[in-house]
């Protein structure tokens, strides 16, 4: 890269000035970065561990940090992330994907999400974003991110990464107004009875959307639409000695905008539905031993509805031929993980889990006999006939052990290693192993040698479709592997932090569609090897002025394809660089302000090819200790930029086209009371 682009990069992604409450000023303020990369997490070892003694790449989150940022949405969340690269649109659409360590991922199929070590992601395509838009962060506790393989801890899809989100319930009211006629109300309530604790937390989200001019419509009918959309989520929260019981309902709605590549405002319709319930029991011997066990349930559905072909088109001839699916996929997961503390250097933790999951419903819908003669119905109907479904109904079923020891060698040496294997009964059996050195020779250096191996399993979808206008499966498909090795250097004083991460990834089996003739199917078609850097900085200029930032930089980004196959390579995907700088500021104990530049260099497969940087802002006013404003602005310039599509839509002006438009200016203004 040259040194006149790198100064770009660097200039381009400095700025965040990033509103505060006072409680974070107290918390994060009050600490030196040293005492802050002490803080324990868990994500990396299932274990409590300092954050500087991870043994992956990890980035880590408080309540206060997310408030800071002005993060709302996971989606949001990933910008700061480094190695990680929204390229999400508006509206999150099936064609969007995110970026990680080089590679794009539809649905963000290789990385793992939890909320509150539950899994969000769905068996039917392994990934998040298909059923989980617009997750809300409102109620955060604190975000935990291993930036690598997961999988020896996680299994399938804990491949370039795993984000738990930890939420907590709270006594609160939060009403907000905005852009695009947006409303938006948080709110939570939360009452302890000597040993036993309840909570409820509510989020309702709705906006008319904003009017999107840069769009491709086959049937050459509308030059704009609109992302307008719905999402409400509920969380109920008991608690009892050490028993715990969390049940979360996730929802969204969005209309118009993009379905099956396709515009047809007023006809475009995706409702997704997910209910998470997860009970717990957790015991333990202070500084000896920890028990946990758990049982979970999951339930996902999505309905959709689209216009294929218009009234007049080839035997449509009464009315547009729409077209839509409705599906549910089930889980039940039953997991025990026990850490014991060898001695006083070593701690030793062992797991086991068992999963069932299936399709049990899959099926189209229409106003057309699509399986039959094309006889008009004259209304839309969902076609239910077992002969019909567009999801075999096989059911997945897994069983897993893993086991890991930490060792603490001396005062500068500690080690970690860790296997796990996986056994399925529908693809074949996967083992992973991983294993870290790290080397401190005092407290201001920490060196780490890092290697895991990950995979992500093909999903229900992947090998049952059948028809669905999204995939056709294949039976015989192999788990995507994923060697990752890592070169860590950390140094950390009172006042400065700075990071490097080397790594060097190789993916083989990567699963994409194959074309055989006039069949389209998915198949094993590709491999990747990707080379990288990752820095991060953080400096506290003055008592109340921090400044820090990451630079994510791909050295190489190379995919092999199988002649003949037309899979868009990862590099025309993904950018070279991308980075987030951050000016943390509170200049009083009653006002904050932010303002925030993430940029990224140039992506081949958008028309203009050109860089990005977007601007945004936040300003806060604590009125007393239980009263606060603060004014959001989203890309405050109210800049026209797209981002592209993993598949392209069609040809404009004589070239693939696949870009969504971003929102222009987005503004929310909130009022919170804390109770």
């Amino acid at each position: 890269m040259r040194i006149k682009t790198a100064v770009v990069y660097f200039v381009s992604t400095l700025g965040v000035f990033t509103a505060l409450v006072c409680r974070g000023q107290e918390d994060i303020f009050s600490l030196t970065l040293e005492e802050l990369q002490d803080i324990p997490i868990a994500v990396a070892t299932k274990t409590d561990i300092q954050l500087k003694y991870a043994p992956s790449t990890v980035s880590y989150f408080s309540e206060q940090q997310i408030k800071l940022l002005g993060i709302e949405t996971l989606s949001e969340l990933f910008t700061y992330i480094p190695g990680f690269y929204s390229m999400y649109n508006s509206v999150e659409g099936n064609q969007s994907y995110l970026i990680a360590r080089g590679h794009p991922q539809k649905y963000a199929i290789t990385l793992l999400v939890l909320l509150n070590g539950q899994r969000l992601n769905e068996d039917y395509t392994g990934g998040i974003n298909y059923i989980d838009r617009f997750v809300s962060l409102h109620n955060v506790e604190k975000v935990e991110v291993i930036r690598g393989p997961g999988s020896t801890l996680y299994g399938s899809n804990a491949f370039h990464g795993v984000i738990n989100i930890v939420t907590k319930v709270d006594n609160y009211l939060e009403l907000s107004l905005g852009s695009f006629a947006k409303k938006e109300l948080n709110a939570g309530l939360v009452h302890q009875f000597e040993d036993l604790q309840l909570g409820v937390d509510v989020h309702w989200y709705e906006d008319h959307g904003d009017s999107l001019g840069n769009v491709f419509d086959r049937f050459s009918i509308q030059e704009f639409t609109n992302d307008a959309h719905e999402v409400k989520q509920l969380e109920l929260y008991a608690s009892y000695k050490g028993i715990s019981f969390r049940n979360h309902y996730l929802n969204s709605t969005r209309n118009n905008h993009y379905l099956f590549r396709r515009l047809r405002d007023g006809t475009n319709n995706i409702d997704t539905q997910h209910w998470l319930s997860r009970l717990e029991y957790e015991t333990k011997k202070q500084n000896t031993w920890n028990l946990k066990v758990g049982v979970e349930y999951s339930k996902a559905k999505r309905k959709s509805l689209s216009a294929l072909e218009l009234r007049g088109t080839g035997p449509f001839q009464q009315s547009d031929f729409l077209f839509g699916e409705n599906f549910t996929h089930d889980s039940y997961r039953a997991n025990a993980d026990y850490s014991y503390q060898i001695v006083g250097a070593h701690r030793l933790s062992l797991g086991a889990e068992v999963v069932h999951s299936q399709v049990p419903g899959g099926y189209l819908r229409s106003n057309y006999d699509i399986f039959g003669e094309l006889d008009f119905f004259g209304e839309v109907i969902e076609l239910t006939n077992p002969t019909q479904r567009i999801v075999l109904d096989k059911k997945r079923k897994i069983q897993m052990f893993y086991g890991q020891l930490e060792s603490n060698w001396s005062e500068h040496w500690r080690s970690t290693i860790g296997l796990r294997r996986d056994g399925y009964n529908d693809v074949e059996d996967k083992t992973n192993p991983r294993a870290t050195v790290i080397f401190a020779p005092n407290n201001k250096h920490t060196f780490k040698l890092i290697y895991g191996e990950a995979y992500r399993v093909p999903s229900l979808g992947d090998l049952y479709d059948e028809e669905s206008g999204l995939t056709v499966g294949n039976n015989q498909l192999k788990p995507t592997t994923l060697r990752a090795l890592e070169i860590v250097y950390q140094y950390i004083n009172q006042d400065f932090t700075f990071s490097s991460s080397f790594y060097k990834n190789d993916i083989s089996d990567l699963i994409d569609f194959r074309a055989e003739g006039d069949n389209v199917f998915l198949g094993n078609i590709a491999d990747n090897e990707t080379k990288g850097i990752e820095v991060e900085w953080q400096a506290r200029v003055f008592k109340n002025l921090e400044i820090r930032g990451f630079l994510t930089h791909l050295f190489r980004n190379n995919t092999r394809i199988e002649p003949g196959q037309t899979t868009s390579p990862s590099h025309k995907l993904v950018p070279k660089t991308y980075a987030m700088t951050s000016l943390l500021y509170s200049p009083s104990e009653y006002w904050n302000a932010s303002l925030s530049i993430s940029g990224r260099s140039g992506v081949d497969t958008l028309i203009d090819g050109d860089s990005n940087k977007v601007l945004s802002a936040t300003v806060n006013y604590q009125i007393d200790n239980n009263a606060q404003v603060t004014l959001d602005i989203n890309n405050l310039l109210n800049k026209t930029y797209s981002t592209a599509s993993i598949i392209p839509f069609g040809e404009k002006s004589g070239r693939p086209f696949g870009e969504y438009q971003a929102r222009g200016r987005d503004i929310k203004l909130s009022y919170r009371y804390q109770f």
